[in-house]
């Protein structure tokens, strides 16, 4: 199951290299400045550290659902807020998972382009609620807190036209603090990869 996050973050490569090679002459950007995006997507996550460990919490690569809105403050940097959900599954027991609530903000870099194809990079702070959760045969048993974090990462976007826009991307995850129960230690750490691919709907600014 973990090879097949390799997938989203194998396309967003290809994307960023085949960009790069068309911007060996850079060309000015698109004036973002006041333009409003919403976001939707979906993807993989795989874990890292000890999550990943199979000697620790043995995941296997889960699913992930995200969604943002930004605001583009000049004509290639934007500020917003995003969230994110996602669950994986022990390797061994399927009935043991471990699962991430994510909500946060982040700065968002465009690298000037002139054509449809924009990567950007983006760097973010929020809170985790980090929750390992075990349920069989109608009995259940979890442990859970809510930790800050950072993320950053990479992505690219394609403009269907001036109000949709498709995009890939792949970040990394990292929570602050161990997580534990009535003193005892559950996790040493917290720490996963995102890939997700999604829909972009532009909002404009009127044209003065």
């Amino acid at each position: 199951m973990r090879n097949l996050g390799m997938f989203p973050a194998a396309a967003a490569c290809l994307m960023i290299a085949a960009f790069a090679a068309r911007a060996a002459t850079p060309t000015p950007a698109e004036d973002m400045k006041g333009t409003a995006g919403i976001s939707v997507g979906g993807g993989l996550t795989v874990p890292t550290g000890k999550l990943a460990d199979k000697n620790e919490a043995n995941m296997g690569a889960g699913w992930l659902v995200n969604g943002g809105l930004d605001y583009f403050v000049t004509k290639d940097i934007g500020i917003g807020v995003d969230g994110s959900y996602t669950t994986m599954a022990n390797k061994d027991d399927s009935d043991l998972k471990a699962k991430t609530a994510q909500f946060g903000v982040h700065g968002r870099y465009l690298v000037p382009s002139g054509g449809p194809l924009v990567p950007y990079l983006q760097l973010g702070l929020g809170m985790y609620n980090r929750k390992i959760e075990y349920r069989f045969s109608g009995t259940s048993f979890s442990v859970s807190d809510t930790k800050a974090g950072l993320n950053g990462g990479v992505g690219v976007g394609y403009k269907v036209n001036d109000w949709i826009g498709l995009g890939v991307s792949g970040a990394y995850h990292f929570t602050f603090g161990k997580l534990e129960a009535e003193g005892e230690e559950i996790m040493q750490d917290w720490n996963y990869v995102a890939f997700a691919a999604g829909i972009d709907f532009n909002i404009k600014r009127a044209a003065r």
